[in-house]
């Protein structure tokens, strides 16, 4: 069991301090004006919203869907995605899971080569945005890339996990926060990662107000994960599907991945596959146009 009550950790005691450091980054996830930093909460200076803080940790985190950006209400949605976490004791237990089986290492160890290699491509940075930051698992495949790294996960079940087990000395700041309402400035951060998340949002809208979210905080680059509908692994689910219980994954096509990057301003540069025949997860590499790649 994981006790957020005990003596702080090397990264507890870095986002005591990280917020203060990106300060002038925050946004109201609401308005985008700035936020001021109190001593138990962030005050919007434009539509005077108040964010409390829990543990230390900034609660940012706009709860919905499509009707939370003025869109028409869908019938499927995420929302019941988005309190998945927020439970400690379930966000260990997922966590867990990446470290105990050996599949799973091996996939962990596979996808810290491919982001290694998109950040190989577009060098250095500033500030990173992970989000969502799940309990820190994939943070150490860019962490050196980076002077600073945000991590940011709208389940506070991930957040407390990963900041109580962290052994990172990167300087940090967490947060919880919605992928739709990223609490950021435009052109924030030199990047954002955004990993195992778009697969999770049952519709287009949702899927597109994603990738505009990234693009809009990332200055330079955005390293973000889909399921690829031409995939062996999807073709695979799909006629499978009238004899299994479980529905074939939500996906994207590469192409759809390419267009979304040429209407926010960007290209996609790359797209290797997790494992060509036992995933459909490809991990995308989509850079600023005129930023240096």
């Amino acid at each position: 069991m994981i006790h957020t009550d005990a003596p702080q950790t090397r990264a507890q005691s870095q986002g005591a301090n990280g917020l203060a450091a990106i300060g002038d980054l925050l946004a109201c996830p609401i308005c985008r004006a700035a936020l001021a930093i109190e001593s138990t909460s962030l005050r919007c200076a434009g539509c005077g919203a108040r964010f409390g803080m829990q543990d230390g940790v900034p609660m940012l985190a706009v709860q919905g869907t499509s009707e939370t950006w003025g869109a028409p209400q869908q019938v499927d949605q995420s929302t019941a995605y988005q309190g998945e976490y927020q439970n400690v004791e379930k966000a260990a237990a997922y966590n867990l899971h990446y470290q105990q089986r050996l599949l799973k290492r091996l996939t962990t160890r596979r996808e810290y080569a491919l982001i290694g290699r998109h950040m190989r491509e577009v060098g250095h940075s500033r500030v990173i945005l992970e989000l969502p930051c799940g309990g820190g698992r994939m943070t150490p495949a860019f962490a050196d890339s980076a002077d600073f790294v945000i991590e940011a996960d709208i389940g506070m079940g991930q957040v407390q996990y990963g900041r109580a087990t962290s052994t990172l000395a990167k300087p940090r700041a967490w947060m919880t926060a919605s992928a739709f309402h990223i609490p950021l400035r435009d052109d924030s951060v030199d990047g954002t990662v955004c990993i195992r998340l778009a697969h999770h949002l049952p519709t287009p809208a949702e899927r597109d107000r994603l990738f505009h979210e990234l693009m809009r905080v990332s200055r330079r680059f955005v390293i973000v994960t889909y399921f690829d509908h031409h995939s062996l692994k999807n073709l695979t689910h799909r006629m499978r599907h009238p004899f299994r219980k479980k529905p074939p994954k939500l996906t994207m096509t590469t192409a759809r991945v390419a267009e979304l990057a040429r209407e926010l301003g960007g290209r996609l540069v790359a797209a290797p596959a997790l494992f060509t025949i036992s995933s459909g997860h490809r991990y995308a590499l989509m850079v600023k146009e005129g930023r240096r790649a």
